[in-house]
């Protein structure tokens, strides 16, 4: 195939892909607001912690400058050392002419030739993607739900309960705010404590733990603030020996004003049984209206499987926009 690597500093380049984008999502998930160019040429650059993956475009033979096509492998040189993550896009009005498998062949002949073992993906849950997936040798092995909060529709009262409670049971816990780059004091223990993160079910994907460290931590922010994100991170630290124990973190941007992103919740298993993780949602919930206050929606993602943390977004007023399914092949 024809494809060509999209290169972050091609400005006409990152509008064809950014216009290819924008069909798909009209599409397939209407109800995600579009892409802004700095937060998608700055995960082009950095990826979602300095491991960005690589792009190709495939351009309209006939019509100059038009993408009708997206093929991406997502590797990382820090764990899963077997892996390779495809992403495939097609336009909607040039899908179904053989185009998405022609992406998949040359995507799994580029993994086959690195020497890596598995191809992971995911698809919206829709017959179509669902299909092309299995067409393709894919087996499902995770089921992940996008949900969303209304913060000018939750029953503040109900979390104030919640809170209360929370708070009760936390007693020996305070909490520290950071905005983008966490104190160098405190980066060793938050990269531990990010670990806890490998406690959330992976259901049948076959991943193994990630790694991460303090240089990782490090990436992780240098990402985001390069795509023009805030980060917002609460953190609960034990005040009988200032252990940090959880945390939560949620992004914001000044170019997508209402949304707001909920990125990882995790608390380590030594800490669990205090309510930590209702504590910390229900204080960012807080902060973000404080902070942001234009933001209106919150989105996060769990697996299906993920059953406490679901109850805990759902007492806060989450609801369920989609499913994604997660597939994995041997190469």
């Amino acid at each position: 195939m024809n494809l060509q690597r999209l290169d972050p500093d091609d400005d006409a380049a990152v509008t064809a892909a950014m216009a290819l984008g924008e069909a798909a999502r009209a599409a397939d998930t209407p109800y995600n607001p579009p892409s802004h160019r700095r937060s998608f040429v700055g995960h082009l650059r950095y990826g979602w912690d300095g491991e960005p993956s690589t792009v190709w475009l495939l351009y309209h033979p006939d019509r100059s400058g038009e993408v009708i096509g997206r093929l991406s492998l997502g590797t990382s040189e820090r764990d899963n050392l077997h892996l390779t993550d495809l992403g495939i896009t097609v336009h909607p009005e040039h899908r179904r002419q053989g185009i998405g498998r022609a992406l998949f062949e040359e995507g799994l002949a580029r993994v086959r030739a690195s020497g890596r073992r598995l191809i992971v993906t995911g698809t919206v849950e829709a017959p179509g993607p669902s299909a092309f997936a299995k067409a393709m040798g894919f087996t499902r092995a995770s089921i992940e739900v996008q949900r969303r909060q209304d913060l000018t529709a939750v029953d503040h009262a109900h979390v104030g309960q919640l809170l209360e409670q929370a708070r009760k049971a936390s007693t020996d816990y305070s909490l520290l705010r950071f905005v983008d780059a966490v104190p160098e004091e405190y980066v060793e223990q938050i990269a531990a404590m990010t670990a806890a993160i490998n406690d959330a079910p992976t259901d049948d994907l076959d991943v193994e733990d990630e790694v991460f460290t303090a240089e990782r931590i490090r990436a992780f922010e240098h990402a985001f603030r390069e795509s023009g994100s805030t980060l917002y991170r609460l953190v609960a630290r034990r005040e009988s020996d200032g252990e940090l124990a959880g945390h939560t973190i949620v992004g914001a941007s000044p170019e997508q004003p209402d949304f707001a992103y909920q990125l990882d919740t995790a608390v380590l298993g030594a800490h669990r049984g205090h309510r930590l993780g209702l504590l910390l949602k229900a204080e960012m919930m807080a902060w973000i209206a404080q902070a942001e206050p234009a933001v209106r929606w919150v989105d996060t993602w769990n697996a299906e499987s993920n059953a406490h943390m679901i109850s805990i977004n759902e007492a806060l007023g989450y609801q369920i926009v989609s499913r994604h399914f997660g597939w994995q092949r041997d190469v």
